[in-house]
């Protein structure tokens, strides 16, 4: 009879503690963690911006461009004069 006391008592110190062990387990926070994130290369341009130092270089080309097309036409009429002489 004493025997089955002890085995009663085992069990129920077994059963309580399985319930405290899968509590603790149950309720605490999972390390696993879900991702659809992919890697992307490359880039993407949103805006341009200009300062002023960049439309005082735009303008000195343009200046630049037309000067050097007038010395060309200054040239080709040049050299016309001095053939047909």
């Amino acid at each position: 009879m004493k025997s089955y006391h002890t085995i009663v008592i085992i069990k129920i110190m077994l059963i309580w503690y399985l319930m405290i062990v899968s509590a603790g387990i149950l309720t605490t926070s999972t390390v696993a963690y879900y991702s659809d994130h992919k890697q992307g290369n490359g880039s993407m341009t949103i805006g341009t911006w200009e300062s002023e130092d960049s439309e005082h270089q735009k303008e000195r080309t343009e200046k630049a461009q037309i000067n050097g097309e007038e010395q060309v036409m200054q040239s080709e009429s040049a050299a016309e004069h001095t053939t047909d002489e």
